[in-house]
């Protein structure tokens, strides 16, 4: 794959200083994925520290014709940040848009740079009395710039949505370098189209997230998990209908999870299996509420077996079985 050109790369290293550029080993280095594999070789990683650095980055590679391929915390399953085969291009980093610009517990905001964590945000929501709801395992590595750009989910879009019902406003750079401010956090506006959610889920296509006003959510400081094995995939939306009637608006999470994912887990983590009941399934369920659930997750599992779809559970009973 063809890479920038070395005069071009040495216009955005006067603008941007030295540290802002990575080239060789350091930058293969630094593209490697969830597979742990590089997803570019020989690569150039421009990283800005700000937005006027990403605009002048975006701008100048416009005019060049330099493809541009957006990189967050390099912890998504899809490849979606290999580099185009025909054209040159760089990779640009938004890991140096790293600040929390504001905490606003009145109005349910955090807003954040496209650079920090989904973990660093939860963190700053829960200083607060506050929760930023949306969540999965690489949370201390995905940053909000990917997760918007992605649309990401999580473990908790059965309650809370995905990213795009947890934004409220983005600031974003779009491909001829022009930065569009929409960080706006009215509950209610009425006042025309609502361009942010062209740019989530878009994958970089329309522009470079750079910065996102995130709602925030009362903070759930009970919650239980139980992962029951069922007896077939035809049992899972009666068991979703009794999660939900059982959990009484507290139902968190409804995962389906394969038997030979969680063998899979095991014989490379060695961690073993929360259960074997010898079925193909599991669901993994969370309740989460102000108040303890402890006895809708009982009540929801007797149901379950009654019904005939359970066939064995587990109730998470450390904080270490929670997680």
């Amino acid at each position: 794959m063809p890479k920038a050109d070395a005069a071009f790369i040495d216009v955005l290293r006067a603008k941007l200083g030295e540290v802002a550029i990575v080239t060789g080993r350091d930058a293969d280095d630094q593209t490697i994925d969830a597979y742990g594999k590089p997803t570019a070789i020989d690569s150039v990683i421009v990283r800005p520290a700000d937005v006027n650095e990403v605009s002048f980055t975006v701008k100048a590679c416009a005019d060049a014709g330099i493809a541009i391929v957006s990189q967050g915390g390099n912890t998504g399953l899809s490849k979606g940040t290999y580099l185009p085969e025909q054209q040159p291009s760089i990779i640009l980093s938004l890991a140096r848009l790293n600040q929390i610009e504001s905490v606003d517990p009145e109005r349910w905001t955090i807003t954040a740079q496209a650079g920090v964590t989904i973990q660093a945000v939860q963190e700053a929501a829960a200083k607060v009395g506050r929760l930023f709801a949306p969540d999965w395992g690489a949370r201390g590595s995905a940053s909000v710039g990917g997760a918007v750009a992605t649309d990401a989910g999580g473990n908790n879009v059965v309650r809370y949505g995905n990213m795009r019902d947890n934004v409220m406003g983005i600031e974003a750079v779009l491909a001829d370098g022009s930065i569009w401010d929409g960080r706006r956090s009215l509950r209610k506006d009425s006042s025309g189209y609502d361009l942010k959610h062209l740019f989530i889920g878009s994958e970089g296509t329309l522009g470079v997230v750079t910065s996102a006003v995130l709602k925030l959510v009362p903070a759930t400081p009970h919650a239980t998990s139980t992962m029951a094995a069922i007896t077939g995939l035809n049992a899972l939306m009666p068991l979703l209908a009794l999660a939900q009637k059982h959990g009484a608006g507290t139902l968190t999470a409804f995962e389906l999870i394969p038997d030979v994912a969680m063998a899979r887990v095991d014989e490379l983590l060695g961690r073993g299996k929360p259960i074997d009941a010898g079925t193909e399934f599991s669901v993994l369920v969370k309740l989460a509420s102000s108040e303890p659930v402890d006895d809708m997750i009982a009540s929801f599992l007797s149901a379950g077996v009654e019904a005939g779809h359970i066939v064995d559970a587990i109730v998470a009973g450390t904080p270490d079985q929670e997680a």
